[in-house]
């Protein structure tokens, strides 16, 4: 038997004039209060059963009591109760077994609800039919079915479904599954809960009539998986196009999860670096979990070149998060005489590696791995900025605190610079690589004279703690040898690598032939401090007196003993063992600060300060040359001269510390003047909270430099000169100078020849050489321009574009990735940096890097932008790598047109492309896309 309970509104007993269809005559109406049991036809009758009823006049029982259980609903065919409700009027069809449900019906069953203007009820065959009804009124179909099944919702013009079997047939429906909008004239259910539509179109365009849309014959809806279409064709704005495919799968993406498992389709084009016609990126996703997924791809090219990749993308929450991506390129030429010679190919590699953990607890681990072959950027990259990159860094990092006081530490950095492009053959040639291992060890100062708490005297500020740190480094750029008699003032009678012996450093490949040469050059360093705090003093009530006490050292693992073999020869012996260096020294320091305030009492402007803060220290190293440890007096010729040799700075230093010229006793006198103007304004409106603002005019202007007392020459160091700025609102200035206060000639000493010049103990002023010699100059100026915000704060608007929502793993990768999309709400911005640097060491020709470039974007409507980024070398005198974008909003589609009318090179082709895409991911490889290039080299 089928429990039904029905709910008729108390408002309206008669359906509404719009209603085109009357009641049943003599058929009941059932009170709202009512409970109606109906009994089974297959189930002999029996009014004991039946608590205290009353009968109508077709016999049915209608129940007085409407909580009394009904003993017969366990056997009915359907696993829980129908309810139904109506606002006009509720009519009961005892011969047709039916109830009629009219004005705003609803049937709920378990997790299906069905509404409509009309529903007709059958309690025998547990089927139901909804349609809506015609409103003379507004002239058309009011009260459309709507069924839903959980989070599933169905809007169609006429429905027939089954409780029992869950099957149905429904016309004219339309339905939103994952990101697609289906619609169809004939479906069908099964028990499974899946769709099969005939007649139908699929959209992810979200408007009653959609900008485009695959016009399928049929479409199976798989619950909760995917959409399977037979052939198909695109409709754009109502033309159908000759685009189509046989069959076609549209995923639904799971919840809490960043993807589903599919195909990942490859873009197609022609390669401007010259290896011909691709396909790249294509392959198969992986969505492993929530927690990972993975990515495998590969690439082809008609000139053989190809290609492999896996990416992955990883979170633990609350705890870490990082993506992984590794690549491979096996590039041949694609020029025929390249072909004809069998010049070998190149194989180019990438691997990037982010791992952001969560802080908690005592230790962390991090991660941020940029590690590429030389010339993977310049010929696998599409980026522009990765491109032109010319540098990368990679370091992974693990640190851990032992308790308050006690961490340690350990990193493993890659430090890449991939070299100059070799204008003959367009390839980036003389790459440096350096790897190094780090780890530290220290202690936090501690108070010894104040471990709890202390009293307030002075002497309890006094502080001390303890600092290791360890570098193991292996580059493959070698430091040359100079072994030139002039120079050294012996000779050395060891054997000595003569590829060594130039004046410039030496780079060869980095790879592993390589490595045991790379291994030799190398050398352990250790380096330990205890950095000891002591109490500061006033003086004079407005100086500052800071006494400092330092102890360092290093620690080495190679020891060299020196023998004089005569005949002005040396021999060099290499003892493995670690051993130590270390210095101490004591100082104080001096500062105060004063003030300057020139009243102008102009209109606006009252007054400008200058603000000087001068500083001075003193610092004291005793001679440790006589520390046979650290030195050795050697004899270096049969007359009897000797030099002071440095035991742990050998052949790998190129002698630099042969002369034991940093163990030499010092008392260095250093000084810095700071200074800074601002300016007192009057406010402009009369209402102003403050009288008064406040305006810098020059943030820092600094000079300072150094003075050994102990020196034996060269006592005055190089002058350093610092400013920067904020002027107005926008530009922001950076000046810095260096200055050597010494003259230098011509170097005319044996085979190791320098352009630099030898630096005497002469001031410039006194050769003619100009005041002081400028060495390094540098100017940059910065800024940026864009509206005021018309309002700072706000209000959200409802999302009335149509477009999907994202997610929330969507927002994360937008928040990463920022230069991937178009900000539209920003109506313009320019961003213009100037650079200026010249550089000039001795007597080297001086060399000048001047550029400016510029960014900028317009939103020319809320769905048109354009931006570009170009720029300017004067001292090339030629523009660098430009870039012109335009973005188009098409509402459900996406719009670019990308254009670099110069490359910044002549071994990278201009190129334009343009690309045509829904916005949706599900559809993200249903896109126009065209590429050209205006110059092709011909090779890779």
């Amino acid at each position: 038997m089928a429990l039904l309970s029905g709910q008729v509104s108390a408002q309206q007993r008669s359906r509404p004039p719009g209603n085109s269809r009357q009641p049943p005559v003599n058929r009941p109406v059932i009170s709202p209060t009512d409970r109606l049991v109906v009994p089974r036809t297959d189930v002999p009758r029996s009014d004991t059963l039946l608590p205290d009823t009353s009968r109508n006049q077709s016999g049915v029982a209608i129940t007085a009591d409407s909580t009394q259980a009904d003993t017969l609903a366990s056997e009915s065919d359907l696993q829980s109760v129908v309810e139904y409700s109506a606002q006009d009027s509720t009519i009961m069809d005892v011969e047709g077994k039916e109830v009629h449900l009219y004005g705003e019906a609803q049937v709920t069953y378990g997790t299906i609800k069905l509404q409509a203007s009309y529903i007709r009820l059958n309690w025998i065959t547990n089927e139901v039919f909804a349609r809506g009804t015609y409103d003379s009124t507004a002239k058309k179909e009011i009260g459309e079915p709507v069924f839903q099944d959980g989070p599933e919702t169905f809007n169609s013009r006429e429905l027939r479904y089954n409780f029992k079997s869950k099957k149905g047939i429904s016309r004219g429906v339309v339905t939103q599954q994952g990101e697609g909008n289906i619609r169809g004239d004939r479906v069908k259910r099964d028990n499974e809960g899946n769709l099969y539509i005939r007649g139908s179109i699929y959209t992810t365009c979200t408007l009653t009539h959609p900008h485009f849309h695959i016009n399928a014959p049929k479409l199976k809806v798989i619950e909760n998986k995917q959409v399977v279409s037979g052939p198909f064709n695109l409709v754009i704005a109502d033309v159908p196009l000759p685009i189509g495919l046989p069959f076609g799968f549209f995923p639904f993406p799971k919840k809490k999860e960043i993807g589903t498992s599919g195909i990942l389709f490859p873009q197609y084009g022609e390669e401007p670096n010259g290896r011909g016609f691709f396909l790249r990126d294509g392959g198969y996703y992986f969505a492993i979990s929530k927690y990972i997924n993975a990515a495998i791809t590969g690439q082809i090219y008609s000139t053989g070149s190809w290609g492999a990749g896996v990416a992955s993308n990883y979170i633990k929450r609350y705890r870490y998060n990082g993506n992984f991506a590794f690549r491979f390129n096996r590039n041949r030429s694609g020029d025929e005489i390249d072909r004809i010679l069998r010049v070998p190919g190149r194989n180019d590699f990438s691997l990037l590696w982010s791992h952001a953990p969560v802080p908690r607890g005592n230790s962390t681990f991090s991660a941020n791995v940029n590690i590429t072959s030389n010339s993977f950027n310049q010929f696998n990259a599409i980026e522009t900025q990765r491109y032109i990159s010319n540098i990368a860094t990679s370091s992974v990092q693990y640190n851990r605190s032992f308790g308050q006081y006690a961490r340690a530490g350990a990193s493993v950095r890659v430090n890449q610079n991939f070299g100059r492009v070799d204008e003959r053959t367009g390839i980036r040639e003389g790459g440096k690589t350096a790897v190094s291992s780090d780890f530290n060890f220290g202690v936090n100062q501690i108070a010894p004279f104040a471990l709890n708490g202390g009293t307030g005297r002075w002497y309890e500020s006094f502080r001390l703690g303890m600092e290791f740190l360890g570098n193991y480094t292996v580059s493959n750029t070698l430091t040359p040898i100079d072994t030139s008699f002039s120079r050294l003032g012996f000779i050395i009678a060891n054997p000595v690598d003569t590829a060594r012996i130039r004046s410039s450093e030496i780079v060869i490949p980095f790879e592993f032939a390589n490595l045991p040469t790379m291994l030799r050059d190398a050398q352990f360093v250790g380096r330990y401090s205890l950095p000891i705090s002591l109490p500061n003093f006033k003086l004079l009530r407005f100086i500052n007196l800071t006494p400092n006490i330092s102890l360092q050292g290093e620690v080495f693992t190679k020891k060299y003993n020196y023998e004089y073999l005569g005949g002005n020869r040396i021999r060099i012996d290499t003892v493995n063992a670690i051993s130590t260096e270390y210095t101490y020294g004591f100082g104080a320091g001096m500062n105060t600060r004063f003030y300057g305030t020139f009243f102008v009492g102009g209109r606006r402007l009252e007054a400008i300060r200058h603000t000087v803060i001068p500083s001075v220290s003193f610092n004291y190293t005793p001679d440790f040359s006589t520390n046979s440890g650290f030195y050795q007096r050697v004899a270096i010729n049969d007359i009897g001269d000797t030099r002071l040799l440095s035991r742990f700075r050998g052949l790998n230093s190129g002698f630099g510390g042969i002369g034991g010229g940093g163990s030499r006793a010092s008392g260095v006198v250093s000084y810095s003047l700071n200074n800074s103007f601002e300016m007192k304004l009057r406010s402009k409106s009369d209402t102003a909270a403050t009288q008064f603002e406040k305006v810098s005019l020059l943030d820092n202007l600094s000079v300072g430099g150094a003075y050994n007392l102990l020196a034996d020459s060269l006592n005055l160091s190089n002058i350093n000169v610092n400013a920067n700025a904020r002027i107005g609102q926008n530009l922001n200035l950076n000046f810095n100078m260096n200055f050597d206060p010494y003259a230098y000639i011509p170097d005319t000493r044996g085979s190791f020849i320098s352009n630099t010049g030898i630096k005497i103990n002469e001031f410039a002023i006194t050769r003619g050489q100009g005041l002081a010699r400028l060495q390094n100059l540098n100017l940059a100026l910065g800024t940026s321009f864009s509206p005021k915000k018309r309002n700072e704060n706000p209000q959200p608007q409802p999302n009335t574009s149509g477009t999907t929502l994202a997610t929330e793993e969507q927002l994360e990768f937008i928040d990463r990735n920022p230069d991937l999309y178009v900000d539209f709400n920003i109506p313009w911005n320019v961003t213009l940096n100037y650079n200026f640097g010249l550089s000039r060491i001795g007597l080297q020709q001086p060399s000048l890097v001047q550029t400016v470039n510029i960014t900028g974007d317009l939103s020319l409507t809320p769905n048109w932008k354009i931006s570009a980024q170009s720029g300017f070398d004067f001292v090339a005198f030629r523009p660098s790598i430009t870039t012109l974008t335009l973005y188009r909003d098409l509402h459900c589609w996406d719009m670019s047109f990308n254009w670099t009318p110069f490359a910044g090179s002549q071994f990278r082709a201009s190129n334009y492309s343009f690309t045509l895409k829904a916005k949706s991911s599900i559809l993200q490889d249903l896109k126009l896309t065209r590429r050209r290039s205006f110059y092709d080299r011909g090779g890779f």
